[in-house]
């Protein structure tokens, strides 16, 4: 069976929710450290989307929010598989032939030249 794989425009970190969750539990970073025994950096790191998030963090978060470990580890997947996926699109670079009348390769030079494009004349 080929299936189609769905890449999104952007991947959402894992930290954006933890973000929503000290909202929505009207609670800062620092008292979210001090619950889960998280360092206050490596909790600002992974909210920021600079550190995944580990095994540890998501049993913390866990016993400090009431959100499944594993949906926090389910999380830090999907976002690095959409990571990868989106960095695999946008390596990639389509090819296409254009043939150019003679009298309008100037123009189709200056063209190419202002947009970076590879041209055979």
């Amino acid at each position: 069976m080929n299936k189609k794989v769905l890449t999104p425009f952007i991947a959402t970190h894992p930290g954006e929710m933890i973000k929503d969750e000290l909202k929505e539990h009207k609670m800062t970073q620092k008292q979210l450290a001090a619950e889960t025994g998280i360092n206050p950096s490596v909790l600002s790191e992974t909210i920021n989307g600079k550190r995944g998030i580990s095994l540890n963090v998501a049993v913390a978060l866990e016993r400090a929010l009431g959100i499944p470990a594993d949906m926090w580890m389910n999380m830090q997947t999907q976002y690095d598989l959409d990571s990868a996926q989106i960095a695999e699109r946008d390596n990639q670079r389509e090819t296409i032939t254009v043939t150019i009348p003679v009298r309008d390769r100037n123009l189709f030079r200056e063209v190419a030249r202002k947009f970076g494009w590879a041209c055979m004349l």
